[in-house]
């Protein structure tokens, strides 16, 4: 009797390890995966008053025959926190996908916010080829100021805009050189045109998490989340989209 009763005290203690793992296996991946929900009081506590992605098709001059197209996103985030500081602020766990090309996390660097000219890279390099279009990393912390004076910091407070960019690099090719010598005149603006390629093709979703902590180490938490349409790309010079919260 006493046999078969500590063999069911062993199984129940299995069974409620197993448990245990899942759920805390559950609620790690939860946080990581940025769709931990925010407590009343600090949901709250943060306003987004801007929450959008412009966007554009810029060209990189590799050589006369090979013009290297790419989209530039800029992102306009704004949050707006009047009773607390901050001591942490960054943006994690970037994703991409899409059919064609490579979407980028572009850092901000110490560049000084008061450049004219910057290019799209927090840089003033006069022209950018592709080998210069690269990423970091999928995370960006910031330096935190109580006055922004460099592209890479936040303020402590109030209204909070972290800079940053998204290319979606090389998704497609047009030989400036033959187009010139077949048409005498070539227009810039038709370099999707040009290209050849199915507007359709360059939908791509892209998604970032947003991690504050402040200085009482609460924290607050938020996922963003849009698609970019090839379609609206092919017909406006600079479409917005709208980021959507996630969490």
């Amino acid at each position: 009797m006493k046999k078969y009763l500590l063999i069911s005290l062993i199984a129940l203690l299995l069974i409620g390890a197993i448990l245990g793992f899942v759920y805390l296996n559950k609620q790690v991946k939860d946080v990581f995966n940025g769709v931990h929900k925010n407590d009343p009081e600090i949901e709250n506590l943060v306003t987004i008053s801007q929450a959008e992605i412009s966007s554009f098709v810029f060209v990189t001059q590799e050589s006369e025959t090979d013009h290297r197209l790419n989209i530039n996103l800029t992102p306009f985030l704004i949050f707006n926190i009047e009773e607390k500081e901050i001591e942490k602020f960054k943006i994690y766990n970037f994703k991409s996908k899409g059919e064609i090309g490579e979407g980028l996390l572009i850092h901000p660097t110490e560049l000084s916010t008061d450049t004219v000219s910057r290019t799209f890279l927090f840089t003033v390099t006069e022209s950018i080829k592709q080998e210069d279009i690269i990423s970091n990393g999928d995370n960006i912390e910031y330096s935190i100021v109580s006055e922004v004076t460099k592209f890479n910091e936040v303020a402590n407070t109030t209204i909070i805009s972290p800079y940053f960019g998204i290319i979606i690099k090389d998704i497609g090719t047009v030989n400036y050189k033959e187009i010139l010598d077949r048409d005498d005149v070539f227009d810039g603006s038709k370099y999707l045109e040009y290209s050849g390629i199915t507007l359709d093709k360059l939908n791509t979703e892209i998604q970032f998490d947003v991690y504050i902590e402040f200085s009482d180490s609460s924290k607050y938490t938020k996922r963003f989340k849009t698609t970019i349409e090839g379609e609206k790309l092919g017909e406006e010079i600079s479409p917005m989209f709208i980021l959507q919260t996630v969490n």
